[in-house]
């Protein structure tokens, strides 16, 4: 193989490590998202720390992903559930994205 060659497999490494980190990005944006009482949300460090400040006296109302009012029984348990279900997405994320980092480097 000549320099010009190996220059070119480089570049296409690279270029496909920057598409398929893109396309792995997107999918964990969907993998995000899980269903409650009827709903479906997305599980954002701002949606956990929202439901995780809530007094438990009240009446939880969220948005949903279509838009539509949801009622949060038990904020604290929506809060565990939302927390734990975006943690096991980001690993799952880190794994994958650790993977595609080592094919690049082959």
């Amino acid at each position: 193989m000549n320099k010009l060659e190996s220059i070119v497999q480089a570049v296409k490494r690279a270029t496909d490590y920057q598409v398929n980190k893109r396309i792995l990005r997107e999918k964990i944006q969907t993998d995000l998202h899980f269903a409650y009482n009827g709903g479906l949300f997305k599980s954002t460090p701002e949606l956990i720390l929202f439901s995780s400040s809530c007094p438990q006296t009240e009446a939880l109302y969220l948005e949903d992903t279509y838009q539509n009012p949801i009622h949060i029984p038990d904020p604290e348990l929506f809060a565990k559930l939302c927390k734990q279900h975006y943690q096991k997405v980001m690993n799952t994320w880190h794994q994958q994205h650790e993977e595609l980092k080592q094919i690049r480097k082959v």
